[in-house]
């Protein structure tokens, strides 16, 4: 018989879910520590968060829906994932029916979900739900077993010989105070600035502090680009717990003013040389298809699309 119930603080088993992310999404980035992260973080911030299991001796799947600091307070998140050897048995509309309620009776009014690109079941269980398709994204991924840093060496001296400098999150913390207030700067006004299917809010320090300066931080490899002492332009790379060897690559943009010379180009060959330089083997990053001049970059340098992923989202 399986048992639906709402999850309590530190009640259950985060292996369990983990194990079900993977066993269902063998491509996806997630690690205990990293989920226990994101727990921690939400509570600090008083954001709701919450997550329905479905038991049956274990955890055999689970639905979350939650709050992000990057849209308003009635926007919610939600993701229904059961283990393959339970799916199609109505555990996961069970599972979707119980976060719909419970996300409207937190005040939820609109809430967004994905699903990969192939998963045809997947896309037509949220269709069937009342979902609507809002943006598309495509995952690429770089083999810098293939990239040659010297045929990036212009472009980075092409740009430099604009007056524009790279720094490192090491250097920067060693010769600015007040460092990390100026980046949440920058980071808000690029993540701002990012083509979306919802409007992204300002995302408070704590959080941004949380999450791109924190455990997961690669102080050498997040690069900052200067004109004299402002800061324009950044790339955020950030570690893989379950691949040492691979690198997550998130925001990467340059401010408005200083677009169209080259520069988030010269960021992304900066971090890519610097990661083949220091024994990654792979950078992988997402991007939505209405960002088309980031996916042009990508594809420039190197990177493949291999998994496109559809955002849905429905209002309450």
């Amino acid at each position: 018989m399986i048992e639906y119930r709402l999850a309590r603080d530190d009640d259950y088993d985060h292996d369990a879910v983990v194990a079900v992310v993977h066993a269902a999404q063998p491509d996806e980035y997630l690690s205990v520590t990293e989920l226990l992260d994101w727990e921690r973080t939400q509570r600090r911030s008083g954001r709701i968060q919450s997550r329905w299991l479905a038991i049956d001796d274990d955890i055999i799947g689970f639905a979350s829906f939650y709050q992000t600091p990057w849209y308003e307070d009635r926007v919610f998140i939600t993701n229904v994932i059961v283990h393959p050897d339970h799916q199609h048995h109505g555990h996961g509309r069970g599972l979707l029916e119980r976060v719909m309620a419970s996300a409207g009776d937190a005040g939820a009014r609109r809430l967004l979900a994905q699903a990969d690109e192939p998963n045809v079941r997947g896309n037509r269980f949220l269709q069937r739900a009342g979902f609507v398709e809002v943006d598309r994204w495509w995952r690429s991924t770089l083999d810098l077993s293939r990239f040659d840093p010297e045929r990036w060496l212009s472009i980075i001296n092409r740009v430099g010989a604009q007056g524009i400098r790279f720094v490192t999150v090491a250097e920067l913390r060693d010769e600015r105070p007040g460092w990390e207030r100026d980046l949440h700067r920058l980071y808000v006004e690029i993540e701002q600035d990012v083509p979306s299917g919802n409007e992204i809010i300002e995302v408070p320090f704590d959080d941004f502090a949380a999450r791109s300066l924190g455990r997961e931080l690669l102080p050498d490899g997040f690069i900052i680009a200067m004109d004299g002492d402002e800061m324009v332009g950044l790339t955020e790379p950030r570690i893989v717990d379950e691949d040492p060897t691979a690198i997550s690559q998130d925001l990467t943009g340059v401010r408005s003013a200083y677009r169209r010379r080259g520069i988030a180009l010269a960021l992304k060959a900066h971090a890519a040389t610097w990661a083949n330089r220091n024994g990654y083997t792979s950078i992988r990053t997402d991007n939505a298809q209405s960002n088309a001049p980031m996916l042009a970059i990508n594809e420039r340098l190197g990177f493949e699309r291999h998994l496109g992923i559809i955002e849905y989202a429905k209002s309450l």
